[in-house]
């Protein structure tokens, strides 16, 4: 798809009224919400969620030698020199082993099959190896103590992998509820988005996002420093913390990176998410006192910038990364380095 042309100023900024400053009404937010419980969850349901506890190797792992290839476990120095040429006899006759199967404790090294005969009244090795060859040493993957996952990360099917080798079956993590008030797109929208943050759609919720012309109970702010979203109101609704935003999808966009994200964070007790860095392509210009969002698409090494503050949504079907510029900033200049949230999954 060919790039618009990029729309790299935001309107004329007007303040009628005093606005809140995006950090405010974050922090605001924030002491509203009170961290999840953790909970328990079987292994294979915690991807995606948030560990609620650091786990630990409680032993090395591997817990003994193992191989990495089907073959014949041996002794490195019993076998030096050994050719199809110039056999080695072997003193016993070796035991077969599997890719994965525990070593005897004196075997250093594994043979292929094809390396060893066993056809005759005693075995002999046709080929030479070297100590560690095809095997995995005990505590190589992990020395006793290591940390296998930390509290606040996301769990990956990675750590899956090494949380099933060291033998844990559940763990606790952390799974926010959210209740999404409001039908249609923009609605089915941000339900899409909290789903992949692993977040519980439904009632009994901790944090409500309000769409479009549902009221209220309670306004506790309203009128933010922020470029698109100065319309968003930080509420309660019968009694639970709730953001309200209009019905529009930049709005939306906005909210969801410079207050429900964060406040999923805050709930989860998740640690900083992984920003890409790249140089700019060209500046940015931006208010001071306003908070802005930041449209770029990442091309050749480069963030290239396509819109600040409110844009056409056209913008945001080519925008592959997000930011949001502070608002004591007055920008960046082309070249500088800067960190960006990809958008993957969280356009509309």
């Amino acid at each position: 798809m060919a790039l618009a042309k990029p729309a790299l100023r935001a309107k004329p900024l007007s303040m009628k009224a005093a606005l809140i400053p995006l950090e405010d009404a974050q922090n605001l937010l924030a002491s509203m919400l009170a961290p999840v419980a953790p909970r328990s969850r079987a292994l294979a349901q915690a991807v995606g969620h948030v560990a609620a506890e650091t786990i630990c190797a409680e032993r090395p792992l591997p817990r003994s030698n193992i191989a990495l290839r089907d073959g014949y476990g041996l002794i490195a120095s019993e076998i030096a020199g050994a050719s199809s040429y110039s056999p080695v006899p072997l003193s016993l006759m070796p035991v077969a082993v599997q890719a994965g199967d525990a070593l005897p404790s004196d075997c250093d090294c594994v043979v292929d099959e094809s390396g060893v005969d066993v056809s005759g009244p005693f075995a002999q090795a046709l080929v030479e190896s070297f100590p560690g060859e095809n095997i995995r040493r005990v505590g190589e993957d992990f020395a006793a103590g290591a940390v296998l996952v930390e509290k606040g990360e996301i769990l990956r099917k990675t750590h899956m992998l090494a949380l099933a080798a060291a033998g844990v079956q559940s763990l606790l993590v952390a799974a926010p509820r959210v209740a999404v008030e409001g039908k249609g797109p923009l609605a089915d929208f941000l339900v899409r988005a909290l789903e992949r943050e692993s977040v519980e759609i439904g009632p009994d919720a901790q944090l409500k996002i309000i769409l479009g012309s549902v009221s209220p109970d309670e306004i506790i702010a309203r009128g933010l420093a922020l470029e698109p979203g100065r319309d968003i109101a930080l509420a309660r609704q019968q009694g639970v913390p709730a953001i309200v935003i209009p019905p529009l999808a930049v709005d939306v966009v906005a909210a969801l990176h410079a207050l429900i994200l964060p406040a999923l964070d805050h709930l989860c007790q998740r640690a900083l998410r992984p920003a890409q860095s790249l140089p700019l392509a060209a500046k940015i210009s931006s208010h001071v006192g306003l908070s802005e969002l930041v449209l770029l698409v990442a091309r050749e090494g480069h963030f290239h910038p396509l819109a600040i503050g409110d844009a056409p949504l056209q913008f945001f079907l080519q925008a592959t990364h997000v930011a949001l510029v502070g608002a004591a900033s007055e920008g960046h200049a082309a070249g500088d380095l800067f960190s960006a949230f990809s958008l993957e999954g969280v356009a509309p």
